[in-house]
């Protein structure tokens, strides 16, 4: 299976991003109150783009490659949030006047981005009512997506909280290989143990159980998912 995500080239940069961007479909007079106003920022993989706790200054738009958004507590541990691609919206704390970055934002491969400042953001909206009916229907899309994996982390134990995850990120960054469907997402162990709030110890075994049953093969970082059928059978 080969997903196709829906594509859309950006009016400011001309990139290749999500339909659902802020930064699509832009007319004339948008293009215009965007332009100067917008700084790309090239991050390493690795690199923190910002801590929790640092001043929120401004809205970012993931440009090229991806950012994990990690929340930790206070005993250190850390649960990986969302994983952000092209055209997604970081920094959500701007919208409700947060006076700091509630999570850290952290590139997970080489990735830039661009950058509004926030005064200047809210500025444009004024100017700009479309503008704001877009950003409500990403913000719409974001709750959505919140709404959901809530329910998923009540409901659903370790096994199918995982059978879940693996099922949406092939459906998200799956690609059709030799018999199966390989994730095109490297993720470590600690990884997925994060985006599902379990330990390490438990991915693990989980992984190892898919493996023993024939529902996946695991080469290094690399997943190759062998059934999406008993996936999304297990995780439902």
């Amino acid at each position: 299976m080969t997903v196709v995500i829906d594509k859309s080239i950006c009016s400011l940069c001309r990139c290749h991003i999500k339909e659902n961007t802020l930064f699509t479909g832009l007319n004339a007079s948008q293009l215009d109150a965007f332009k100067d106003v917008v700084v790309i920022s090239s991050h390493r993989k690795r690199e923190v783009v910002f801590m929790e706790g640092d001043e929120c200054t401004g809205l970012y738009i993931i440009r090229t490659g991806r950012v994990k958004v990690v929340r930790s507590s206070s005993t250190g541990k850390e649960q990986i949030i969302k994983i952000l691609n092209p055209g997604d919206l970081l920094g959500f704390e701007v919208f409700y006047d947060g006076k700091i970055y509630t999570n850290t934002a952290v590139a997970m491969e080489d990735c830039e981005l661009c950058y509004i400042g926030k005064d200047v953001f809210f500025k444009i909206l004024e100017r700009e009512p479309s503008v704001s009916k877009k950003l409500i229907i990403a913000m719409g899309h974001e709750l959505n997506h919140a709404y959901e994996r809530i329910g998923n982390l009540g409901l659903l134990n370790a096994r199918e909280k995982l059978a879940h995850l693996l099922f949406t990120l092939a459906s998200e960054y799956g690609v059709k290989c030799d018999g199966g469907t390989k994730l095109n997402l490297q993720l470590s162990r600690l990884e997925i143990a994060e985006l599902l709030g379990i330990t390490q110890e438990t991915s693990i075994r989980l992984l190892k159980g898919f493996k023993e049953e024939g529902i996946l093969e695991i080469k290094r970082k690399e997943i190759i998912i062998k059934s999406l059928a008993e996936l999304k059978k297990i995780g439902e």
